[in-house]
């Protein structure tokens, strides 16, 4: 299509040079420009409504990312034509003697741009979905993706720029390695982060969103962000924290937000005045458990009495939600709690607290006037 716009602007240099002046040649470039982008957005236009109105999404992406870096393409090769016409003209010389690699400088360019667009385009497309439906694609995977395209497409864009300006590809790798190994040496640690966060995208101990713990650093909170060098994560303060993602490889991540149950676990103390009651006490318990759509029945749910303690009858009780966040474990154990102070007070039974009897043997008395205690 390029090949074609040239032939035409040659067209009319040659037949308008002669009669009117190059001014006029000049005049009818930017003519046949204007007409050529012009018609270009219309198609374009007409394409994005078409596919939006059936719903083919990715052919719309793809059409509204390519219109300003084509666009702003044609501009320049005009741009470039115009520059080494005008120089003919003017000094009898191209002042461009490179146009060709120049032109071609500006198709990768253009592309790089449009592949940068369109792959913007995409991941929106992607978020969109996972926003309606988290089981398709996840926070991590789209980031991950989103930043492995950007690489290849600064990589590809590299390659095809080295090959057009003619630079020798092996000296620069044997520059590359040297420079390499210098810099390897003086940034170990920016290295070590860099393969840290790809370890973290391949194997995905977490993922944007997740709630984790790092007891070696006393570190707790939600992931808001992985980075090539650093993990961004929010602690239940809202204060930010940024860790080098080396870190991860060495120490112990506990990741809650993926855990499949989330264990209830409660001393309850009663009175030993309550020891005859004790059995009922317990079949209530466990009844608590057995009504409640909340526990897991396929898990160990446990109620047994387990020792006499200093000033109580100890029970313990022990069972599986299925229920992980915060929120809806905190009102599901509050219900539990609640249970078991309506069954203390069906049979009669109240909550121990620590307290101490003091036995006064018969051969001391003590006097209501004196704090001294006096024998008989």
């Amino acid at each position: 299509m390029f090949d074609y716009l040239k032939t035409c602007c040659e067209l009319a240099e040659g037949s308008l040079n002669g009669k009117y002046g190059w001014f006029w040649d000049i005049g009818t470039i930017m003519l046949i420009i204007v007409l050529f982008n012009f018609g270009l957005k219309q198609l374009l236009c007409f394409l994005q409504r078409y596919f939006k109105e059936h719903n083919q999404l990715g052919k719309e992406s793809f059409v509204t990312s390519l219109y300003l870096p084509y666009s702003y393409y044609v501009w320049f090769f005009a741009g470039v034509e115009m520059l080494d016409f005008t120089t003919l003209q003017i000094f009898s010389k191209s002042f461009l003697p490179q146009k060709e690699m120049i032109l071609e400088i500006g198709v990768i360019a253009a592309l790089a741009w449009f592949l940068l667009r369109w792959k913007n385009a995409v991941i929106s497309l992607f978020v969109k979905q996972y926003s309606s439906n988290k089981a398709l694609y996840g926070a991590t995977r789209i980031d991950v993706i989103n930043k492995i395209a950007t690489v290849l497409i600064f990589l590809i864009a590299g390659l095809l720029l080295l090959e057009v300006t003619g630079s020798n590809l092996n000296t620069l790798i044997a520059f590359g390695g040297i420079s390499g190994l210098a810099v390897a040496f003086a940034s170990q640690e920016v290295i070590a982060s860099f393969f840290g966060g790809l370890m973290i995208y391949i194997t995905q101990p977490f993922a944007i969103g997740d709630w984790i713990l790092l007891p070696e650093k006393d570190i707790e909170g939600h992931v808001e962000e992985i980075g090539w060098y650093t993990t961004k994560v929010r602690t239940f303060e809202k204060s930010p924290i940024y860790i080098p993602n080396s870190i991860f490889s060495k120490i112990v991540v506990i990741n809650p937000s993926r855990m499949s149950h989330r264990r209830f676990k409660e001393t309850i103390g009663i009175r030993y005045n309550d020891v005859r009651a004790l059995r009922e006490i317990l079949a209530g318990f466990k009844a608590i458990f057995r009504n409640n759509p909340n526990i897991d029945q396929t898990m160990s749910n446990t109620v047994y009495f387990a020792a006499f303690g200093p000033s109580s009858l100890d029970i313990v009780l022990s069972a599986y939600s299925r229920e992980t966040t915060s929120d809806g474990f905190a009102l599901i154990k509050e219900e539990i709690l609640f249970s078991v102070i309506d069954v203390l007070n069906q049979n009669g039974a109240e909550l121990a607290f620590p307290t101490t009897c003091l036995e006064i043997p018969s051969a001391i008395k003590v006097s209501p006037h004196s704090a001294v205690p006096q024998t008989s």
